[in-house]
């Protein structure tokens, strides 16, 4: 089955450590065969835009293409029928995940996500502590509420993780 896994939540919330353990488990099924092939995993994130040569720099000048690019990679990976696609941005708005929900089920891929939770205020000094974007606190307050107001579609399947710690 063609599934789509969606990261969200604040930056410094822990999405890319969450996204590689799910890329990791889903490892062993890149080395076997199913139905006759090895299965395909792709990795879409706005991140990867800044890093180079396994150095990562952010410039939030570009983050207007960095999304554009990620976008193009994820259209690309469902047009050419990955079997597992992971998105991992932010995606605190309905504007920021509609188009991945959207794009993923007009491909026929199965959707869930799963939303990284701040408790508490302390929760979120964590992520602006330790966010690698520079991103304030203030904008990781702001990310914190954007998130806790967004309401999604009720039939877009969605699970709920408190911050990596």
């Amino acid at each position: 089955m063609k599934q789509v896994k969606i990261i969200s939540g604040v930056s410094g919330s822990g999405k890319s450590s969450l996204t590689m353990k799910v890329i990791g488990a889903l490892m062993p099924l890149t080395n076997t065969y199913m139905s006759g092939h090895v299965v395909q995993v792709a990795l879409c994130s706005a991140d990867s835009f800044f890093e180079k040569d396994g150095v990562y720099t952010f410039n939030p000048v570009l983050l207007n293409e960095a999304h554009g690019k990620c976008f193009r990679d994820f259209i690309t990976a469902l047009s050419t029928n990955v079997e597992i696609v992971v998105v991992d941005n932010t995606n605190t708005s309905v504007a920021e995940v509609a188009p991945y929900f959207l794009g993923a089920q007009a491909y026929g891929y199965d959707v869930d996500m799963t939303t990284i939770m701040c408790k508490t205020d302390a929760d979120v000094k964590l992520c602006a502590a330790r966010n690698t974007h520079n991103v304030p606190e203030g904008g990781i307050f702001a990310q914190h509420r954007r998130l806790c107001e967004r309401e999604l579609m009720p039939w877009w399947k969605n699970t709920f993780q408190s911050v990596v710690v």
